[in-house]
């Protein structure tokens, strides 16, 4: 059997330094995970033509929402706060339509880490903490100073959920680099693991097939940890199905 497409989502980075410095960019441990599971990575770039992205939906098996920047606001309806990051308009497009893609086609398995997570929640109609530290009373510290595969928080993983069949763990250790987080979750989707401080860090959609979003970076842990490198076996293995 011939491995899984995955259509894994780039970001865009401008540069300022010469005719070469403008480039679409996917950090190698997506791609390390996504080998490592058994699948083929097929990287899509920010396009304005949405008949261009979706043709490259369609070779796809599924589809990985990757990490990035900030999320414009206006797209769950409010204005950006002061501890708002950097957004990317173009980045924003691309998960808008590749996202609604996935979303009205269920069959197609979707796993959504960080950024992807927030992504997956605002095209499906939800909305997000704009900035943790500012806004969540009693945070716990959501962009670590460890090693990128060290778990610095602990997540508690709801019963019945398919992470935690997946993961075989009802607490888990993973790593943290972000500042915002689901707040409203999508309708269709439910929150599967919250951390001490009550931030989502995984929410599933309730019906049809794989369709899950992670705030934490398992591609950073998975060749450290056995259970985290499960997430993308299982992942990999939906999409070979599909």
């Amino acid at each position: 059997m011939s491995a899984p497409i995955v259509a894994a989502l780039c970001n865009p980075v401008e540069g300022d330094a010469g005719a070469f410095s403008a480039r679409q960019v996917l950090n190698q441990a997506y791609v390390d995970a996504l080998v490592g599971a058994g699948a083929t990575p097929l990287l899509v770039p920010c396009l304005e033509d949405d008949d261009r992205i979706i043709a490259l939906l369609e070779r796809a098996d599924g589809l990985l929402i990757t990490g990035g920047a900030d999320f414009d606001p206006r797209a769950y309806g409010q204005q950006p706060q002061s501890k708002l990051g950097a957004v990317s308009p173009a980045r924003d497009h691309l998960d808008r339509v590749a996202v609604s893609y996935a979303l009205e086609r269920p069959e197609v398995p979707v796993l959504g880490i960080c950024r992807g997570i927030q992504s997956l929640n605002v095209v499906a109609g939800g909305d997000l903490v704009q900035d943790i530290p500012s806004q969540v009373e009693g945070a716990l510290k959501h962009s670590q100073s460890a090693p990128g595969w060290w778990g610095t928080h602990d997540i508690d993983i709801a019963k019945d959920s398919r992470l935690r069949e997946i993961v075989g763990a009802v607490r888990l250790p993973v790593n943290s680099f972000h500042h915002q987080a689901v707040s409203s979750v999508a309708p269709g989707f439910e929150v599967v693991a919250r951390t001490d401080d009550g931030v989502t860090e995984a929410i599933e959609r309730t019906e049809g097939g794989f369709c899950m979003g992670v705030q934490f970076h398992p591609e950073l842990m998975a060749s450290h940890d056995s259970r985290i490198a499960a997430l993308f076996e299982a992942f990999a293995a939906a999409c070979a199905k599909a």
